[in-house]
């Protein structure tokens, strides 16, 4: 079964994709509740159908959004980048746009947000200013706001974007983010080492030309500038908050950086209402050799109730 597409048209005009996978004559339970996934960085939305059909099994429709600059309906020379212009807010408002249809087409259903990576960040931004209108937040292979190490980080990327324009794609900021993971796992077998101990996932990654591509130092300023923009000082209190992550995932700081969110979380008052790190995982725990476990344990978030 592939997933059905539909599009949402945005403010800007922009046709947003959103996959559906919905709970149908064959499940074992009709819907009962909903869950809206976030990508990743420089992947697409289509890559979580394992793990949407288990959940339609189990009574959950899954919905994955297409972030702006990626998926198969965005043109080659505009992949990896989100917008021109407030590319960051475009991105968040899209997913808020998202939500409010879901809520629409399925009324009285509880609605979690599971948000890997980039998606995790921008979930949890979309969190700090519509965190009223879901249920349940999930991030997955998330990590702290280093601010002392994304401040720098983001100077040297406007600097680029200054000389060379925001469409450029810096070899450079790929040296010193993607590359940098990969070493980490060194001698490697392929340029994405990084992302799983399952060989086969990683291969099908590279081969997958929606995969892997450069982004444009323009996204590079909206993302870091959009990371550096989070407070949780600002979030709902009372939204329960699930963080998940693989111990040894460079994102994460091979779960350093992990703990350390988890830490300001809670000193802000945030509700985390579940932790946990998958020993020996990587970065894509849904696509790892603990899947299995990993599935299950988006489940036990999804149907968690508030004591």
């Amino acid at each position: 079964m592939n997933a059905q597409e539909r599009f949402i048209t945005s403010p800007d005009g922009h046709q947003i994709p959103l996959l559906c996978w919905v709970p149908g004559t064959d499940s074992a339970e009709p819907a009962s509740r909903v869950l809206i996934i976030a990508h990743g960085m420089a992947e697409h939305a289509a890559r979580y159908q394992p793990l949407a059909l288990w959940l339609n099994q189990r009574g959950v429709a899954v919905y994955a959004i297409q972030h702006r600059g990626h998926g198969p309906h965005c043109p080659p020379e505009q992949r990896g980048h989100y917008a021109d212009e407030d590319g960051w807010q475009k991105v968040i408002d899209d997913l808020a746009q998202a939500v409010q249809h879901l809520r629409s087409e399925h009324p009285g259903l509880p609605l979690s947000l599971f948000g890997h990576s980039m998606g995790s960040f921008i979930s949890q931004a979309y969190a700090q200013q519509y965190g009223n209108d879901i249920d349940n937040l999930l991030l997955c292979a998330t990590n702290r706001i280093d601010r002392l190490k994304l401040s720098p980080y983001l100077g040297l990327v406007r600097l680029i974007k200054r000389s060379r324009g925001k469409h450029h794609r810096s070899p450079l900021i790929d040296r010193l983010s993607f590359d940098a993971f990969n070493r980490q796992f060194a001698p490697n077998r392929t340029g994405h080492d990084w992302l799983s101990r399952d060989a086969g996932q990683v291969d099908r990654y590279e081969a997958d030309p929606l995969c892997g591509f450069t982004c444009t130092v323009g996204l590079w300023n909206d993302f870091i500038g959009g990371m550096l923009s989070l407070n949780p000082d600002q979030w709902r209190k009372d939204l329960p908050v699930h963080l998940m992550a693989g111990d040894q995932d460079p994102v994460g700081e091979m779960g350093k950086g992990f703990k350390r969110h988890i830490a300001n979380l809670r000193k802000a008052g945030v509700c985390v209402a579940s932790e946990r790190l998958f020993e020996g995982a990587r970065h894509e725990l849904v696509n790892e050799t603990v899947a299995d476990q990993v599935w299950q344990h988006v489940y036990q978030c999804l149907v968690y109730s508030k004591p």
